[in-house]
């Protein structure tokens, strides 16, 4: 079997969490939603290819008013399967009372970081005038920023770019390759985005972006602004279920690359070392 490290999964437990985004009155129009809206849990990414060594698994909206109830779940739920922990918070809160938060889901050895998903006209958010004093205590306590929006944003690059000059020992990482879209100038804001040495960029949601690029090419530009020691692959297990399955995700980046050395980095070394896994 094939080791990886998958950097972007989400379990599910429809019982004991709410998941108001997914159970509601206005669920996502996905095809195939009936697959992904059940419960999810790392029994079902055995599969016969490859050996899931470790997640990280990203916050699903379990209880976004009390974040830690979903870092309490996935301690009972995850082990002896090694993981780190993306816990939601609001970005924008003030300043004291995110740090107060932040001092609770700390609490987690498996807390890695936190994320807030700005898309689309959301992204404003990212703006926010307590966004850069709550970037800084997340570096404080050496945890990172899961950022979610469009790369042809480009008020929005340069902005998070900026953050990320003035605090040089924050680690943002873009969810989805940057949410990519071919009629969209997304180049520029790539582009300024990678020029932060502290962003990383992960090869995920492809089921989501808008673009007839292909998976190659896609790959290939994001290998282009970022190197090869800052993409990972990740899956976005179960959501990916809107096209494929976990293994046939996996079969499709192990298609993506000829060399065995880079395979091993996006398959596995980065996210190790960008989430501090063992």
């Amino acid at each position: 079997m094939i080791p990886i490290i998958d950097p972007h999964i989400h379990f599910f437990d429809l019982e004991k969490g709410q998941y108001h985004w997914l159970t509601g009155t206005n669920p996502p129009p996905w095809p195939n939603l009936s697959l992904i809206k059940v419960n999810h849990h790392k029994a079902q990414l055995n599969n016969p290819t490859f050996l899931v060594k470790a997640i990280v698994h990203i916050e699903a909206g379990f209880n976004n008013n009390q974040p830690y109830q979903e870092l309490e779940w996935l301690e009972q739920t995850v082990p002896p399967l090694q993981y780190g922990a993306i816990a939601y918070l609001d970005i924008t809160l003030k300043p004291c009372l995110f740090s107060q938060q932040l001092k609770t889901l700390a609490q987690s050895k498996y807390l890695r970081g936190i994320r807030d998903i700005t898309e689309g006209n959301d992204a404003d958010r990212l703006l926010h005038q307590h966004v850069q004093q709550n970037l800084a205590t997340l570096s404080q306590y050496q945890l990172h920023f899961e950022a979610q929006f469009e790369a042809h944003q480009h008020n929005i690059a340069n902005q998070v770019a900026q953050y990320c000059i003035q605090l040089p020992n924050l680690q943002i990482i873009l969810n989805h390759a940057g949410l990519i879209e071919s009629d969209k100038p997304y180049k520029k804001g790539l582009n300024t985005l990678s020029k932060c040495p502290n962003i990383a960029i992960k090869f995920s949601g492809i089921e989501h972006i808008i673009s007839p690029l292909g998976p190659q090419t896609c790959l290939t530009l994001l290998l282009s602004y970022f190197g090869e020691d800052r993409v990972m692959f990740a899956s976005n297990y179960p959501v990916c279920l809107m096209r494929q399955n976990y293994e046939t995700v996996w079969l499709g980046y192990h298609g993506l690359v000829e060399n065995e050395l880079l395979w091993q980095k996006l398959s596995h070394h980065n996210a190790k070392r960008l989430y501090r896994l063992k």
